[in-house]
């Protein structure tokens, strides 16, 4: 009998628990994403799209997983001759956030994880044309700032990722990112 009395507490507390983004949400991003390396610059305020998704797992942290996209193509003068150059990037992310509610129904998050990423690069000249792709480890921290309506919640979000180099490319793909995003809770 006592069994079952603990349980039914352990449950109505766990039910009663305040979730500051809900048991789980899911997000979509629109950012601008800017890369580090110089090899890079030219591909400067490109746009990302990412979902995510998070589930609570104790007092105010998230466990949860992002996947974006960035497909991004510029034409660029090099030595008097224009040069198409095309890339992929997509990073596959694993993160823990922490949430604090600032006001009533604005919520601040902190946050940190590891990535593997895809990243691909496409250099055409004159018709003749060299790519390169790899997979590369990397890590992220980021802060959100969201405003909750009802089920639904609006912010604003920004991340630093850093990632190491490939076997076939021939620098890093760190980048930093800033956007709006718009989510659900459930």
């Amino acid at each position: 009998m006592s069994l079952i009395a603990s349980f039914v507490l352990a449950s109505a507390v766990a039910y009663s628990a305040e979730f500051n983004l809900g048991p789980n949400n899911f997000t979509v991003k629109l950012d601008s994403i800017n890369f580090g390396d110089n090899a890079l610059k030219h591909l400067d305020n490109a746009y990302y799209i990412g979902f995510e998704g998070y589930g609570h797992i104790g007092q105010n942290f998230y466990l949860g997983a992002e996947v974006g996209y960035v497909n991004t193509d510029k034409k660029v003068v090099d030595a008097g001759t224009e040069v198409s150059k095309e890339l992929i990037f997509i990073p596959i992310e694993l993160n823990l956030k922490y949430t604090i509610k600032v006001v009533s129904h604005l919520i601040f998050d902190l946050g940190a994880g590891f990535s593997y990423n895809y990243a691909k690069e496409e250099i055409s000249d004159s018709g003749i044309s060299s790519s390169a792709n790899d997979w590369l480890w990397g890590g992220q921290f980021f802060a959100d700032m969201n405003y909750k309506i009802g089920q639904i919640f609006l912010g604003a979000n920004t991340k630093y990722q850093i990632t190491g180099r490939g076997n076939n490319l021939d620098h890093k793909f760190d980048n930093w990112r800033i956007g709006g995003q718009i989510g659900v809770m459930f």
